[in-house]
């Protein structure tokens, strides 16, 4: 179902409650995109080979057949549209390939030939090494580059020369220099680099956009995110006017920072093919281009060094991070803030020094879903507390409770934040779990876990328990959007009928809505509509949209309180066939709370607390692992609608468990969630999960093995891998000593 509405007198937007791919067309025809095959070198020519059969009606387009611009400008990145000569990184678009049917597209594309400069190959010949399967690569003088590896000289100075930093972000309170040199103050100092580098795969709908021209007017089918920069990429590519641009957003999976943007990209290569052709084109990316060029995980690695006194309170912290962009990413200073933030996890500490620098590379462009931005940052410091615990013997659970900052205490001195009822939550993670007990009792057989005895067949298992915890911000005020504001917008209209001027963005948020309104007002569901449900009445109204990419900011449960205020004025008025409106935005006073030139305040509307434990086991012959129980314990204020959280909860322990082995999906028998009773504002628990559970399921591993696992995610191998590296180091170093 389609509804339209005008939104202003330059902008129309339609709304679809199906997929693009499910939408019809007359005469559509397909499109796919041709592909660098290498991260570097200058494209002379692209082209099908010599005695290519090219049926009636396929064309093949590059930059040059572009009607407007080449390239966009995204929060000041200049994004090409299609590779202008210089390859920025491996699967970048080429061309784009036209035609009637797809798999005629796909045996098409394998004979396209591209050419390179041989002067201006940016790699050395390993780069070269993997031929590509389905393009003929050349020089300029006409050699095929399999022939050529020998002949290639290329210097190593690309690679010795230092990484280009893109953003960075630098917090420095107290002298930790000064710490670590006091042996008093830094009776324990621990070190440790930790990277994260999970894949959550949507295994939705992949990405694309239907394009077609009707009436001189543009019409497009995308699953946009972020509507203005859509429509304004698309704008730029065509040529066409936004007055006539109609933008059909149809549903969407899988938020991801590159899909912000990347989409315009995608719904502007589809358009430009539909002008070029005159008919409907879908452009939809594979399976495999979804997973390598748009949900590919952000490489970031993060090295802790803590320093803590006799008694195991926290002295000085300092954090290095380090993430690879990849080639585009106008979102590298947003991430970096958010990582920033995370750090130091829920730690209180008045010496902290944290340096984050983002590079870019010859990769492509990384994403990141918003809802587990800061799962990185917490990995690592989580991972980094177990270590110390671990090394110093001091219990995990009263590590954190010591050194945890409580209601609206400042932890990391520049960064307010408020953890609800988080002490009640650890308490009872712990008690739920068994947590002291078991780690004691992991603990100890840790003792004799290298006298060899344990390889034999009939050793017991290894068995190891760990804790973690996280926060997830809601609101974040730092965004490069400063007039923008979240808000929500209430219309009552002659029929009494109540109108929600919103997308919710699944199912189970409509139902919360849904009840949020019915639980004050009488009304029958189905006269509760939201945006794309009443076209009537929405065309009859001028209601602008925010320019802010949906979800950037973890907007939902603010949007829940925003709408319960919205309610609670209209219980105050007479439904009586007059129609009028309410309005409802966040107080100024709460934003102005943070200061992002100083970086400093209070960054998030609010912030909701999680906790788990997770237990696992170890085959001591096989080194295959498996976890016993999962418990987890959240504090996400007042949960309008408790079955819902759970199943999302649920949900997200599924989908996080089936990334944390690559090629495997991991199972646990036992899996308790709670949430603590609050009557406080509802919090945002969506990405909690993604922040605690792969944190306790790397150290609860590190604890049966006895060595530190510090990457995910793992491969089926990876343990007995680590085991025997150890063994070999160890053995290694004894035979060095006798």
């Amino acid at each position: 179902m389609c509804a339209r509405r005008k939104v202003s007198d330059k902008k129309k937007f339609l709304f679809s409650d199906d997929f693009y791919s499910d939408l019809p067309a007359n005469d559509m025809i397909h499109a796919v995109i041709v592909r660098s095959p290498f991260s570097y070198g200058k494209v002379t020519s692209i082209d099908f080979a010599p005695k290519t059969k090219i049926p009636e009606g396929y064309e093949l387009f590059t930059y040059k057949d572009i009607p407007g611009k080449t390239q966009v400008n995204i929060l000041g990145k200049d994004i090409p549209i299609l590779c202008t000569g210089t390859i920025a990184y491996k699967g970048e678009p080429l061309a784009l390939l036209v035609g009637e049917k797809k798999e005629v597209l796909e045996e098409l594309k394998s004979s396209i030939k591209v050419q390179l400069d041989k002067t201006e190959i940016k790699a050395n010949e390993s780069k070269f090494s993997n031929a590509y399967n389905s393009l003929s690569v050349s020089l300029k003088d006409g050699s095929p580059i399999e022939e050529s590896l020998t002949s290639l000289k290329k210097s190593l100075e690309d690679f010795s020369k230092p990484k280009e930093i893109i953003a960075k972000r630098k917090v420095s309170i107290g002298n930790t220099e000064e710490i670590f040199a006091d042996e008093e103050k830094a009776a324990f100092i621990v070190e440790g680099t930790w990277k994260s580098q999970i894949p959550y795969y949507a295994n939705k709908e992949t990405e694309g956009a239907v394009a077609q021209i009707k009436g001189g007017n543009l019409y497009i089918s995308t699953p946009s995110q972020w509507v203005e920069q859509t429509v304004s990429t698309v704008e730029q590519v065509t040529a066409f006017s936004k007055d006539k641009i109609f933008l059909t957003k149809t549903k969407s999976f899988g938020e991801t920072t590159a899909c912000l943007y990347q989409n315009g990209i995608l719904a502007s290569l589809a358009a430009f093919a539909a002008v070029k052709t005159g008919k409907a084109v879908r452009l939809s990316l594979s399976r495999t281009e979804q997973e390598e060029n748009i949900e590919r995980a952000s490489d970031i690695s993060i090295s802790h060094k803590t320093a803590l006194d006799k008694n195991g309170l926290l002295t000085a912290m300092e954090v290095s991070i380090c993430y690879d962009s990849g080639a585009y990413n106008p979102f590298a200073s947003y991430i970096l803030d958010r990582l920033s933030l995370a750090a130091c996890g829920i730690y209180n500490c008045k010496n902290v020094k944290i340096s984050a620098k983002a590079y870019k590379s010859h990769n492509p462009p990384s994403s990141q879903i918003i809802s587990m931005l800061d799962s990185q940052a917490f990995f690592a410091v989580e991972n980094q507390i177990q270590k110390i615990a671990e090394i110093t013997g001091f219990s995990p659970v009263d590590l954190r409770q010591m050194n945890k900052a409580g209601g609206m205490q400042k932890h990391t001195e520049p960064f307010t934040f408020s953890f609800g009822r988080s002490s009640d939550a650890i308490n009872a993670v712990v008690i739920r779990s068994d947590f002291k007990r078991k780690y004691t009792v992991s603990r100890l057989a840790e003792y004799g876990r290298n006298e060899g005895s344990d390889n034999l067949p009939y050793a017991p298992p290894f068995r190891g328990i760990a804790l973690a915890c996280a926060f997830e911000g809601s609101g974040y005020f730092g965004t490069e959007f400063e007039k923008s504001n979240i808000s929500m917008h209430l219309s009552v209209t002659e029929d009494k009928k109540i109108l929600v001027h919103a997308l919710p963005p699944s199912l189970s948020i409509k139902e919360i809505w849904t009840k949020i309104i019915q639980d004050s007002i009488e009304i029958e569901k189905r006269n509760i509509l939201f945006t794309g449900e009443a076209a009537e009445e929405l065309s009859k109204k001028k209601i602008t949209t925010s320019s802010l990419p949906e979800s950037l900011v973890g907007d939902v449960s603010i949007k829940s309180i925003l709408l319960q205020k919205c309610v609670d004025s209209l219980k105050r008025k007479k439904i009586d066939g007059t129609p009028f409106s309410i309005k409802k935005s966040l107080p100024l006073s709460r934003k102005k709370a943070w200061n992002q030139a100083e970086f400093s305040g209070t960054p998030f509307y609010n912030t909701a607390f999680g906790t788990c434990t997770v237990e696992v086991e170890l085959d001591a012959c096989t080194f295959r692992e498996k976890i016993r129980k999962i418990c987890v314990i959240i504090d996400g204020g007042k949960i309008l609608h408790p079955k819902a959280a759970e199943n999302i909860v649920h949900r997200a322990i599924s989908r996080c468990l089936s990334s944390l082995v690559k090629d495997e999906s991991l199972r646990c028998p036992s899996i308790s969630v709670q949430f603590t009773q609050s009557e406080e504002e509802p919090k945002q628990i969506g990405g909690l999960i993604y922040s605690i559970l792969p944190a306790a399921y790397a150290s609860a591993l590190s604890q049966a093995i006895a060595i530190s696992v510090n990457e995910m995610p793992l491969k089926t191998d990876s343990l007995y891998e680590i085991r025997e590296r150890y063994e070999n180091s160890r053995r290694h170093v004894t035979g060095d000593a006798q």
